[in-house]
């Protein structure tokens, strides 16, 4: 049996927002299986509900290498490409899956770049947008909020390097559902664009982070926090999107976590944190009230 292809979905989102091929999923889903099921097999594919076999990831590398041509041949670049594709290059990871696109196309327009970036952003940070509890984060000087803070309504709070701590806290659940004493899963996206790089431009360590989770969070009063105390941030710069799933019921751990088992907590590598990112995405419609999500930025800059 085929093996799903890790975190494809990703990847062929940033090659969709990159070069923009004409066809869509669907079309390109009937090509390779026919119109009954094509589209629905595709999708489960992206998804890594379903294996690939080794040819049709074949049939995608030139898929790739054909809109690599088509952009290159348009904007009159008439040496080789870098790097021609191949099915197993859809096994590499998410962004150096992206720098490889990058590096063989060569002619890309910056509107394209800082939109893939940002298509990239938000699958890691599906919290934006979303109904629940909110997530406050708390800049702290030496024993008190530092002066000039700016709200939430202002903006992100701004953090500085080796000045401030930070504090992270859920509120706004009722009573009955701190009773439950949930579950954590916690990510930060960091957007390095202040640092004029692109997501791919860093390793995933540093453009993905974990709490190790799932933890138990602190209760207080009617809040809960991530960490018992404020921390001072660490000296990475960047503009941080946190996300904070908060699961009620053990049973759903199974079907949210990748991981086999859930033993001790721990951070998530890239390809489960993947597919983690589909099981909430699909929870969050299936198992509403099981778990709950909320999420906040931050801004961490020099002092």
């Amino acid at each position: 049996m085929a093996a799903a292809l890790p975190s494809l979905y990703l990847k062929w989102l940033v090659f969709r927002e990159l070069l923009r091929p004409p066809q869509s999923n669907a079309e390109i889903g009937t090509r390779i299986w026919g119109p009954d099921d094509g589209p629905s097999r595709f999708s489960k594919l992206l998804r890594g509900d379903s294996g690939c076999d080794p040819e049709v990831a074949a049939e995608l590398a030139e898929a790739v290498n054909k809109r690599i041509a088509m952009v290159r041949s348009a904007n009159k670049q008439s040496d080789p490409p870098a790097h021609v594709f191949r099915g197993s290059d859809f096994e590499l990871p998410v962004l150096e899956f992206a720098r490889l696109l990058v590096m063989a196309t060569k002619v890309i327009e910056p509107d394209a770049m800082d939109r893939s970036h940002r298509a990239l952003l938000s699958e890691f940070a599906p919290a934006r947008g979303v109904p629940g509890p909110r997530l406050a984060i708390e800049p702290v000087g030496t024993g008190r909020y530092f002066e000039g803070a700016t709200s939430a309504s202002e903006g992100p709070p701004v953090f500085e390097i080796g000045r401030h701590k930070g504090l992270f806290a859920v509120e706004g659940l009722p009573p009955e559902r701190l009773a439950q004493g949930p579950k954590v899963y916690a990510l930060f996206a960091r957007d390095t664009s202040m640092t004029g790089k692109r997501i791919w431009d860093v390793p995933f360590s540093e453009a993905v982070r974990w709490f190790p989770s799932p933890f138990e969070p602190t209760v207080d009063g009617a809040r809960l926090l991530l960490m018992p105390e404020p921390k001072p941030v660490q000296p990475v710069i960047g503009h941080f999107h946190l996300t904070v799933a908060l699961v009620f019921e053990p049973a759903v751990i199974g079907r949210l976590d990748p991981r086999r088992p859930v033993g001790a907590p721990a951070p998530l590598d890239e390809e489960e944190t993947a597919r983690f990112l589909t099981n909430l995405h699909r929870l969050m419609k299936s198992h509403a009230n099981a778990l709950a999500v909320c999420g906040g930025e931050y801004i961490v800059r020099q002092s």
